[in-house]
């Protein structure tokens, strides 16, 4: 008993120290915690040292365009375009435009899955091809079995959009293959993970796009002033399952080997096309659905495939989506870590992502998860572009950038409109990404930053501010002292505010804000 009582004394004492020892780092923790998030915050820049080169912001003309472009809409119609493309709106300067698979033909009105009652008519896109015109594949190579009156209401949203003058870039994409070069017969596979492209129609997939990017391209792009790029995005998150239970839009799988061996006979056909035409339309390979590692199929197998053909050398950038990694900063340091080892010639560019939550979330803590995700996509994997899904949206889900209530009639923002307003409204093509560390390195602080310089030697820098107010010590900017700076900033209760003050190497960051900054 003697014994058993020493044992229990020491197992006390243990625990004891145990305790201790917790309580101990405990107290550290908060001690270092409130140390870094409280002291005074830096943000080292160098101006020498460049980074990517910006070429712009967009959305895609997916689904509601079909709607809200019908002449029962203009003003509706007129009033978004300009809250997105327009000077007075976000300015947004890559317009992606759906080219369709053929759902919405009407002889698919009773065919699985479109004819589940719980499926949206606006998720089914047109086609220019007239399928009725169909008897072999090279059907798809003669322009005169294409009607190019269709897709009117997405067309006339495209050139009012263009009009405006702000598009630079204009990305064709799709997201599956005409139905009558699928092996569903849909544009969806009939089981999860097919792929759905047949192999013999490689080819007449890639001249169909190419056919109807050269229609729009002659008709809306080659005269104006200022041509945009053209670029053609053929696959749409291939690795995704698209089929089987709960297909709900357009989309085709293809696994890694397949994808890079379509795209082999796209750039061919897209090389040839280019010649003939005096053409120079530009591959958008791959649009990833993420850039994660925790699928069946991830990015890395793709790439690898890719890799292993002579076009890859050739490509200057790929697209993916944020979506999954959201705000994360470990997974765009991963991602960019496999990059920068294994293909650091390329370029990225951010291509989509919305907020996957049911509802329309006006919240500034709604706005600052989308300024992360895009401050954090353009400072930590270098994208080069970064575009939205859905221009415009219905509502009741958070995947619009403006919203339209056609009951109604309202044309409508959430507090995201502004938070992406505080990033694309200052960075134009051109602009360059410089250098800038803060000096909570552990983001305890809660502050994002991203500092970027013009052609003409002005600074843009953008902040975030998830917390109280804050004041921020600007190191490397010598040379702005004394300016008048230029700001702008978004609360929860004010949006777009403009002040100024005179630049005394530092700046004050409202409570839970985005925030621009301007030096010239």
């Amino acid at each position: 008993m003697k014994e058993l009582s020493q044992k229990g004394k020491k197992a006390v004492k243990i625990s004891l120290i145990v305790i201790a020892s917790m309580l101990l780092l405990c107290i550290l923790g908060i001690a270092i915690y409130s140390l870094v998030a409280f002291a005074p915050l830096r943000l080292n820049i160098d101006l020498a040292e460049e980074k990517q080169t910006i070429s712009g912001f967009g959305a895609s003309s997916a689904w509601i365009y079909q709607d809200l472009g019908k002449a029962e809409h203009e003003e509706q119609a007129d009033e978004a375009l300009e809250m997105l493309y327009g000077d007075s709106g976000l300015e947004l300067s890559i317009f992606r435009y759906n080219i369709g698979g053929g759902s919405a033909d009407a002889s698919l009105d009773d065919v699985w899955p479109y004819n589940n009652p719980g499926f949206d008519k606006l998720r089914r896109a047109e086609s220019f091809f007239v399928a009725e015109n169909y008897s072999e594949p090279s059907d798809f190579l003669d322009e005169s079995n294409y009607d190019f009156e269709r897709d009117a209401a997405v067309r006339g949203m495209f050139e009012k959009a263009l009009a405006l003058g702000n598009i630079e870039k204009v990305v064709f994409f799709s997201n599956s293959p005409h139905y009558l070069m699928t092996h569903s017969g849909v544009c969806t596979g009939s089981e999860e993970y097919q792929n759905n492209l047949k192999e013999e129609f490689y080819e007449e997939y890639s001249w169909y796009l190419l056919i109807i990017t050269n229609h729009l391209y002659e008709t809306y792009l080659k005269d104006l002033p200022s041509v945009p790029e053209v670029w053609i995005s053929p696959v749409n998150e291939p690795q995704w399952k698209w089929g089987g239970e709960g297909s709900s839009q357009e989309g085709c799988h293809y696994d890694p080997e397949v994808l890079a061996a379509f795209y082999e006979v796209f750039y061919e056909q897209l090389q040839k096309f280019n010649a003939e035409k005096g053409t120079s339309f530009k591959l958008d390979a791959f649009e990833s659905g993420n850039y994660l590692y925790y699928l069946d199929y991830d990015i890395r197998d793709y790439l690898d495939e890719m890799s292993k053909y002579d076009y890859f050398a050739e490509l200057d950038e790929i697209s993916v989506h944020a979506y999954g990694a959201n705000d994360s900063k470990y997974d765009r340091k991963r991602f960019a870590r496999f990059i920068d080892k294994n293909y650091p010639e390329l370029k990225i560019a951010s291509s989509e992502f919305c907020e996957m939550e049911w509802g329309e979330f006006n919240t500034i803590e709604s706005g600052m998860f989308l300024a992360k995700v895009i401050l954090r996509d353009l400072t930590m994997i270098d994208a080069v572009e970064w575009s939205w899904w859905l221009s415009v949206a219905k509502g009741g889900y958070n995947d619009g950038l403006v919203y339209w209530n056609e009951e109604s009639g309202d044309v409508y923002v959430l507090k995201r409109y502004y938070t992406f307003a505080q990033i694309s409204k200052f960075l134009d093509s051109g602009d360059k990404r410089v250098e800038a560390k803060l000096s909570d390195t552990a983001g305890w602080a809660g502050v994002d930053a991203g500092v970027f310089v013009k052609p003409d030697g002005s600074v843009v820098a953008i902040f975030i501010n998830d917390g109280k107010e804050k004041s921020l010590k600007l190191n490397g900017l010598d040379a702005f002292v004394g300016s008048t700076a230029q700001v702008t900033f978004t609360t929860q209760a004010e949006n777009l505010v403009e002040d100024s003050f005179t630049f005394e190497g530092g700046i004050t960051l409202r409570e839970n804000s985005v925030t621009t900054l301007v030096l010239q």
